[in-house]
């Protein structure tokens, strides 16, 4: 019978490769001050542990959803549509990073219209 991974272990049974998660573990205890030894290991996988129980099954905040995939949509249609856009801006069809996308291509849009008119 083998023992259940603890800690940041449990991460292999996700896919993560060694180096992921020794990175991983490196960044979380150099963040959290604790030192990563022989000695200290057990400590350091119970603190692993229970960062993971509280926070493991944590989803983003509301409106924070999407992809960067979807950003860069928004950002095309803000860009290509223009002011359009800001008629279906405030729908549910649109994630929040959807609609950073729209707001950044209609200021990059906005912006190349500017420097047409100008130079």
């Amino acid at each position: 019978m083998t023992a259940q991974p603890t800690g940041f272990d449990r991460l292999r049974e996700a896919g993560f490769s060694e180096d992921e998660i020794r990175s991983i573990r490196r960044q979380f205890h150099a963040s959290r001050g604790t030192v990563m030894s022989t000695d200290a290991s057990a400590r350091a996988r119970r603190i692993e542990e229970e960062w993971i129980d509280q926070h493991g099954a944590e989803t983003l905040p509301e409106g924070l959803e999407g992809s960067y995939g979807e950003m860069v949509w928004g950002l095309m249609l803000g860009f290509f549509l223009g002011l359009i856009t800001l008629f279906w801006f405030k729908e549910a069809t649109f994630s929040r990073r959807q609609q950073m996308g729209i707001i950044a291509g209609l200021m990059i849009n906005v912006g190349f219209g500017v420097l047409h008119l100008y130079y």
